[in-house]
């Protein structure tokens, strides 16, 4: 059976659903700033802190307090816990500045990105700690995690049913094989993280994974099929009759199909030193394929008897 003929006697519809997968370490989330399907980047103001930004203030003498900071780029998430050093105080280590103050233990806390950092300061009397410096990588990662990225639409050639033995295509929308980015910025550092499609895995539902490079070949059903090929196809061995079916009837018994897109993230920064990459990320889509056995038979024609070549 050409593939011609396949198309026109089976029909069927893809059913899909969708889900989003986050990579090893952090989840690509939706946030306030993403980078969606249809859109090239974004950008999202994260509380990472400042170096020029101030910690509230330590407490009297004795005991510790703790203060939320304060920075530029819409707000700080360190949160800053000071305690006072007594016996730095009295005696054991000399004044760290020219006015009257103490030394203190900081130690404060990023509710964003969970970073913790403590350090031994002498602050001025009625001023506060300087926050820690911004982490750029720490940065990177907030607009990883705030990245929506697109789950492939898929298509196959034929369509909802396929037959055994024949060569089935298989892409996803190539619309969507674009990179995607987002920024993250806190006072002036920012980065940039930046993902962009490297592959499809599909799994086939019979025990099979495919391995694509790239979105895969639209079929085009306009086109003869000697003048087309793609990359990105299987050939189903068996029928899915006893399969799952969304009736309960055995004989429309489906294949279950997903397609991966693995999303290879780097990232750079701006204000501060660093780069390189990021963990993984992936975007999947799942739906099903009835797969079919179609028998051929061959006739002779009238007037000829069997043995006799039939010429063309």
């Amino acid at each position: 059976m050409t593939r011609g003929v396949a198309r026109a006697v089976l029909v069927g519809s893809l059913a899909v659903s969708t889900a989003l997968i986050g990579p090893a370490a952090g989840t690509a989330g939706a946030d306030g700033g993403t980078a969606g399907a249809g859109s090239g980047g974004g950008s999202v103001t994260v509380g990472a802190g400042s170096g020029s930004g101030s910690g509230g203030g330590p407490g009297s003498s004795g005991g510790s307090s703790s203060g939320g900071g304060g920075a530029g780029g819409g707000g700080s998430a360190w949160q800053c816990t000071y305690t006072y050093l007594t016996l730095n105080n009295e005696g054991g280590f000399p004044p760290g500045g020219a006015t009257p103050g103490a030394w203190y233990s900081v130690t404060c806390d990023d509710a964003a990105s969970g970073a913790q950092v403590t350090q031994t300061v002498w602050i001025p009397t009625g001023q506060a700690a300087p926050l820690p410096p911004v982490d750029p990588r720490t940065l990177a990662l907030q607009a990883e995690q705030s990245m929506t990225l697109p789950a492939p639409v898929i298509s196959s050639d034929p369509s909802g049913t396929s037959v055994v033995g024949l060569s089935t295509w298989l892409w996803v929308d190539p619309s969507i094989w674009t990179a995607r980015s987002v920024t993250a910025a806190a006072g002036s550092v920012s980065a940039t993280a930046v993902a962009r499609p490297i592959g499809v895995t599909w799994t086939t539902g019979d025990g099979t994974v495919v391995t694509c490079g790239g979105p895969g070949v639209a079929y085009d059903p306009d086109q003869p099929s000697a003048w087309q090929s793609t990359y990105c196809s299987h050939v189903y061995s068996s029928t899915s009759l006893g399969q799952p079916s969304p009736d309960g009837d055995p004989d429309d018994g489906r294949y279950p199909v997903t397609a991966t897109i693995e999303w290879s993230v780097s990232w750079s920064a701006v204000g501060a030193v660093g780069g390189g990459s990021l963990p993984t990320l992936y975007t999947t889509t799942a739906t099903s394929l009835r797969v079919m056995q179609v028998e051929s038979l061959n006739t002779i024609p009238s007037g000829t008897s069997p043995g006799v070549g039939v010429g063309s």
